[in-house]
């Protein structure tokens, strides 16, 4: 139950940043790493085959994301 609500509280907080723009400290690709370093470290443990990361997600540098349009919060869906 403890670690139920601590992925709640993390998530809030991460959500929390989000809505308030405050996305700059926010680390993606070092995450990223990470967490493919702990899966290969994980399968290596327990005698598996090394996960395959092809195909997955791709996460933009800060330079590209602000290239990027967003579309406005307001602005209903256009109908064909």
């Amino acid at each position: 139950m403890a670690v139920s609500s601590a992925i709640v509280v993390a998530r809030w907080e991460l959500m929390r940043e989000w809505l308030n723009h405050q996305t700059d400290s926010w680390d993606l690709e070092g995450a990223l790493e990470r967490y493919k370093m702990v899966k290969t470290s994980e399968a290596e443990y327990r005698g598996l085959p090394s996960p395959s990361f092809e195909g997955e997600l791709v996460i933009l540098s800060s330079t590209e994301a602000e290239k990027t349009l967003e579309p406005a919060a307001d602005d209903p869906p256009t109908d064909p």
